[in-house]
This record gives structure tokens, sequence and C-alpha cells, in this order.
């Protein structure tokens, strides 16, 4: 006698989804919305299917081919399928929101029976509807983006208790200049809350161009970099000065005997001397400026309060001053 009324209720599910199907395609074509015959083809042998492993007891099997069904033709009979199939597999949330649409679908068609069955439907769901609350007390982070299972979750949303599905949801924050922060959130079935905490996030030295201890160190190893290379360049033209002042120096050949010179010899011989006192100096201050940027790259990674570094070369007699602060 079980065996017969299983039979009977498995029957009677298939018709009313046969029906479901050339209701549904009946109002489309009525409606004038084109669709293509793959697709409704498609979404018919997707609902059959459907049906067949929901009447087989596997409807987690089943929902995922209610929902391409659904995709390919956005029919409400179909929709009304997958809110019950979703309610089989314990996805209350999914299935709440479903079957207010469906109500709402077919209110607007003036359907009164098919709204006042879908609304009952979702009224029995509502208290097993479990919800989320994401509290965030980092909210006044710049760039900050809060995410469950990858959509993103408004600022609207934070401290709101909202309806999810049961089971484990992936929250993630990140930010500008911060740590990517993930975390795992378990809820249960049957109409409980969770809660979680979105903390501080922690700096990441990695990045590039943000404030904080990973600005600081970037913006010491570009100084670092900047003020090496321009020492470079200023030892190259002390190099050509003191290159200069040999020539010049050679000069005075013609005019000296050995270290006895005429006058013109004499005049020759200090204006080389002039160039390689101003060669000697360029060249100082440029590997000044080098061993400065050798100290800014290999404090770069240490951590300071002050967010920048600068350093101011001087020239003196015979010699270079070097100035800096870190």
């Amino acid at each position: 006698m079980t065996s017969q009324r299983t039979k009977s209720r498995a029957f009677r599910g298939r018709v009313a989804r046969l029906c479901a199907i050339g209701a549904g395609l009946t109002a489309a074509l009525a409606g004038g919305r084109e669709v293509r015959a793959e697709d409704k083809a498609g979404a018919v042998a997707l609902f059959r299917e459907a049906g067949a492993l929901v009447d087989a007891g596997q409807p987690s099997r089943a929902c995922p081919k209610y929902e391409e069904s659904l995709r390919l033709y956005d029919s409400v009979n179909t929709r009304y399928f997958l809110a019950d199939c979703y309610e089989r597999t314990g996805k209350m949330a999914s299935a709440w929101v479903h079957f207010l649409e469906v109500a709402a679908r077919v209110r607007a068609s003036g359907d009164r029976a098919k709204e006042a069955k879908a609304r009952e439907r979702a009224a029995a769901v509502q208290p097993k509807v479990s919800r989320l609350t994401v509290v965030v007390e980092v909210a006044s982070t710049p760039g900050l983006e809060v995410k469950r299972n990858g959509a993103p979750v408004g600022p609207g949303q934070w401290g709101a208790p909202m309806p999810v599905d049961a089971g484990t949801h992936v929250i993630e924050a990140s930010a500008p200049g911060k740590r990517t922060w993930t975390a795992q959130v378990e809820v249960k079935p049957d109409g409980a809350t969770s809660t979680h905490v979105v903390r501080a996030l922690e700096d990441d030295p990695a990045s590039v161009g943000v404030g904080g201890a990973g600005g600081a160190s970037d913006g010491r190893r570009t100084l670092a970099l900047v003020t090496a290379g321009a020492g470079l360049a200023t030892v190259g033209v002390g190099a050509a000065l003191g290159l200069a002042a040999k020539s010049r120096f050679d000069e005075s050949r013609a005019f000296c005997n050995g270290d006895r010179c005429d006058r013109r010899g004499m005049d020759i011989r200090d204006s080389a001397v002039a160039r390689a006192n101003v060669a000697t100096v360029v060249f100082g201050v440029g590997l000044a400026a080098i061993a400065g940027g050798g100290v800014l790259w290999l404090t770069s990674n240490a951590k300071s309060s002050t967010p920048s570094a600068s350093i101011g070369l001087s020239p003196t007699v015979g010699g270079a001053l070097v100035q800096g602060s870190f």
C-alpha cells in the first residue's frame, strides 16, 4: 500500500511539472517574448531531468539542473520548483527568496491561487532561514572591501543579520596597503544566527606606494636609487673634469723644462691645478651621494615613524659636506 502511495505521489508530481512547462511556454509565446528554440528545448529537457532526480530522492543533483533550466528560460514555474528543491536540500534562504519572487510574479498576472500557494510556502520556510551578521570594526580603513563567498558585502550590510543558506561561508576583507584577510564561518541550519567580526587589517610591507611601513620603505628605496644615480652622474662629471685638467697640464710641457717653466708655462699649470681642485670636489660629492644612497637602501626596511628621508650634499673647499636625516 505504501509503495502504491509513493508511486502515486511521484506520478502526480510529474504531471504537475509537465503542466507547468506547458503553461510557462504558452505564457511566453502569448507575451511575445523571443526565446530561442534551442534554449526552450534545453530548458524543458533539464526541467524533466531535474524532476526525475527529485522523484528518485536526489534533490542535491536536481537543483543544478533546475538552475540551468531557469537560466535558459526564466519561467515562474521553474522558479517555483527550484525553490522547492532548495528547501529539500536545506538552502532555506534561497528557497524563501524564490518563493517570494514567484508570489510577486503571479500576483502581477492575476493568478491569486498560485500567489497564495507561493506565499504559504515562503511563510513556512521563513522561520528556518539562518542569518549571518558581519561586524566590521575597521570601517574607517580607506578603500576597505568586504566580501562573502566572493560577492561584495556593502557597508549597508555591516552589522545587519543577513539571510544566508546554512553551511560554510568565506568572509574576505582587503584594503590598499593591507594584507588580505579571510576566514571561514560555519552557519548552522534551522534559523540559527551567527556573527563574525572583521578586525583591523595588518600592513602589507610588499605593497608599493601605500602609506605606513610599506610606503615608508618604498619611499626610502626610491630616494636611495635617485640619490645613488645622481652620485654616479656627478662622479662621471668629476672624472671628465680631471681628464681636462690633465690635458691642460700636458699643454705646459712645451713651455717648461721639468719643473722650471716660463711665465706662459706657469699660467697653464696654475689653470690645470685649479681645474683639478674643482674635479676633486665634484668627484667627492658624487662619492658621497653614492654612499648616501647605499645607506638609504640598507635602512629601507627599518621601521620608522618618519615616512620619508632626505640627504643634502654641499661642496666645500677641498671636499664635500654630507647632511641627511632618516
